[in-house]
């Protein structure tokens, strides 16, 4: 049985967002399923986010002064993850783009979620008191939350392989005269 507190709240949404991908994965592209899937998980990463800024780096920053750099790191990972999210909510489903994106988003939260257990919760675990974890997962359950507030800067990278022709071909293509070799 789960104590209820900060950490399982934490825990147990990394655990219901990898299900949701999972769903996803096994979902062919272009599904409308895909769409759907995409929504819940959106909708649990809003509050997640939020949980872990209202929450869980204050108290982690209080508890683990030496992991500050970590917890930081973190924190701005939850603004690339809400771009991804700004994105994906103006891409069909039916687009390639959507799937490209889903593709960056899965990976930005599980390399998130995998780096906050390893490197903050087993911690925190140990390092916070144990009421101020259980109020926090109190309150992280039934208070409402603000959204993490993010900016275009906040996109990733997209370093994915490119889909279709590459730049430099379309330029060569503007500019070719017709009847000429290429």
């Amino acid at each position: 049985m789960t104590s209820g507190d900060l950490i399982d709240v934490v825990t147990t949404d990394h655990e219901r967002i990898r299900n949701l991908f999972g769903r996803m994965a096994g979902t062919p592209l272009k599904d409308p399923l895909r769409r759907e899937l995409l929504d819940e998980a959106a909708a649990l990463l809003e509050r997640h986010m939020a949980v872990e800024a209202e929450y869980l780096y204050p108290l982690a920053l209080r508890s683990l002064p030496e992991r500050r750099e970590t917890v930081e790191q973190e924190r701005a990972g939850l603004a690339t993850i809400g771009a991804l999210l700004d994105d994906l909510s103006r891409v069909g489903a039916d687009s390639a783009l959507f799937d490209r994106k889903v593709a960056l988003l899965v990976r930005e939260v599980t390399g998130h979620a995998n780096e906050e257990e390893a490197m903050i919760l087993d911690e925190l675990g140990t390092a916070a008191p144990a009421d101020e974890l259980a109020d926090a997962g109190v309150a992280a359950r039934s208070e409402p939350l603000h959204k993490v507030r993010r900016s275009p800067a906040d996109r990733p990278r997209d370093d994915l392989p490119p889909t279709g022709p590459r730049p430099k071909t379309h330029l060569r293509d503007f500019f070719r005269i017709e009847g000429l070799p290429r």
